[in-house]
């Protein structure tokens, strides 16, 4: 059952009454969404801290009914609490020092999925899938929540040139996306790929 932006609004609202939201569509199909929340009640949260409460806010809906929210947050401040372009500028990443992060995670574990949400609380239905599909593998992975900085979630898009999350990479190989990762696991190959590559399994489900 699709649900409305209205609805979205009105449950966020409902645990954050000062908070200002902008959602859009994404989709059009009543569940994927991109949501701006802002609200004083985030000051002095990390921006973990400040998705959570969102999250908390839509109950269970997160992967149910809601399937994906691209979700970013700032905190509302007085006008003498604004920071100066110049402090700004200094906490602002360029995108070349998401690149190098990204590339010494990469290369620093054998297998990174750079994913919505986590391993253990997934936020997305295709992060979801290939988390499952690792599990089943067996095999140790590191998993970054690109939901928590909007300058990784746009850095990991083009440091792959690949536009949709999650994004498996195995021994700094970029491997694909949810529909290639769910294909080559169907298939075989995911396993075979990972036999080459080196990297110790502890499962080997059947496959088809």
């Amino acid at each position: 059952m699709a649900m409305h932006a209205s609805e979205i609004e009105r449950l966020i609202k409902a645990q954050l009454p000062d908070a200002e939201v902008t959602i859009k569509a994404l989709e059009g199909d009543g569940n994927h969404y991109a949501a701006h929340v802002t609200s004083k009640l985030f000051l002095g949260k990390t921006r973990v801290q400040q998705h959570k409460m969102v999250y908390e806010a839509l109950g269970g809906r997160m992967g149910g009914v809601l399937h994906a929210l691209a979700l970013t947050t700032a905190t509302r401040r007085t006008p003498d609490e604004f920071t100066t372009p110049s402090e700004e500028g200094e906490k602002a990443m360029s995108q070349q020092q998401i690149h190098d992060l990204i590339r010494k995670e990469i290369s620093s574990n054998d297998i990174v999925l750079f994913m919505k949400g986590t391993k253990q609380s997934p936020q997305c239905g295709f992060s979801h899938q290939v988390a499952q599909i690792l599990g089943r593998l067996g095999v140790n992975y590191k998993d970054i929540n690109v939901l928590v900085d909007p300058n990784l979630r746009d850095g990991i898009k083009s440091y792959a040139n690949w536009p949709t999350i999650p994004q498996l990479y195995v021994k700094g190989e970029f491997v694909g996306g949810c529909d290639i990762v769910s294909e080559m696991f169907q298939a075989g190959e995911l396993q075979d790929l990972l036999t080459q590559k080196g990297v110790p399994t502890s499962a080997h489900p059947t496959t088809g």
